[in-house]
């Protein structure tokens, strides 16, 4: 099988590079007059200080019912570079009860053409082996490659002014195993890649025109798509493209936010039925400015 795949993730990322410059950290994804929200099923195209509970009911599949608690920590280190941790615990029925492998992120972003609204930051996931238990032990690590970005629709003429608040994000990796095989089994590499599509009433609101219900006014509708599939060693017939329809929607507060989609499987290897997942944000660069919410080191000297 062809490895071109993680030549093109470096590729993708010196591309970012040599066509955004750096700008100074915002706080949460925002670029210009344009605020990405934090998205479910991929991640907004910032470095943010945030703390997020998640409870998802994934859609059965193989007669397997699963439910998953679980928590992510945005911590920045210096001004656009942070640090993710990720963890939690999974119920299934049948099958039991285990906690999730400690998922670590570091990332490197906040890449903005304000302008253009476009938005990039590219990161290095690693699964730990070892820091499973129960039903989600994992015997080998798992390194993950990846870029994130996010394009507004600001930039365009005032006489699309309905299509202004529409916004895009876009998000590729790439899952390599730390080992070829576990017990005569292959280990596949996965390319994995999704994307969203928000319309932002807080944008509309604030750049077209007012919105007098104190409500809609933060609503954010959003459908996100995702999808993977083994691209590298793996076992015949198992290279079935596998995914996820999400359409949901955000509420988008000052300092937090809310947001909850339904989990829509692509094909009868994804699941069946319905899930749902939902998730509080809070935004600690907001929250706690001071201690949790700003950098461990800020090389300006402020």
């Amino acid at each position: 099988m062809s490895r071109v795949y993680p030549r093109a993730l470096v590729g993708a990322f010196a591309a970012v590079g040599a066509a955004l410059w750096f700008t100074p950290a915002y706080p949460h994804a925002v670029c210009g007059s344009r605020v990405f929200p934090a998205t479910l099923a991929i991640d907004d195209p910032g470095v943010n200080d945030e703390f997020a509970p998640t409870l998802t009911y994934q859609p059965p599949n193989s007669g397997v019912q699963e439910f998953d608690a679980e928590f992510s920590w945005s911590k920045t280190i210096f001004p656009n570079v942070g640090i993710v941790i990720s963890d939690g615990a999974t119920w299934q029925h049948p099958g039991g009860y285990g906690w999730e492998p400690l998922d670590t992120e570091l990332q490197w972003g906040n890449f903005c053409w304000p302008e253009h609204e476009l938005m990039a930051t590219v990161g290095f996931d690693v699964s730990w082996a070892g820091t499973g238990t129960g039903t989600q032990v994992q015997p080998f690590n798992l390194y993950t490659p990846v870029i994130d970005v996010g394009k507004g629709f600001g930039d365009l003429p005032t006489s699309l002014n309905w299509l202004r608040p529409a916004a895009v994000t876009f998000e590729l990796s790439e899952t390599f195993p730390g080992q070829a095989s576990t017990d005569g089994n292959q280990n596949a590499t996965n390319l994995n890649w999704g994307f969203s599509l928000q319309y932002s009433l807080p944008y509309y609101n604030a750049n077209v025109a007012e919105i007098d219900n104190p409500f809609w006014k933060h609503i954010i509708p959003i459908t996100e798509f995702t999808f993977s599939k083994p691209v590298y060693n793996f076992a015949p017939g198992t290279n079935v493209t596998t995914g996820t329809i999400q359409p949901g929607v955000v509420y988008l507060a000052d300092t937090w936010q809310f947001a909850v989609e339904a989990i829509i499987p692509i094909n009868g290897a994804s699941g069946h039925g319905v899930g749902v997942v939902a998730s509080v944000d809070l935004f600690l660069d907001d929250l706690l400015p001071d201690s949790l919410g700003k950098p461990l080191f800020n090389l300006g000297g402020k």
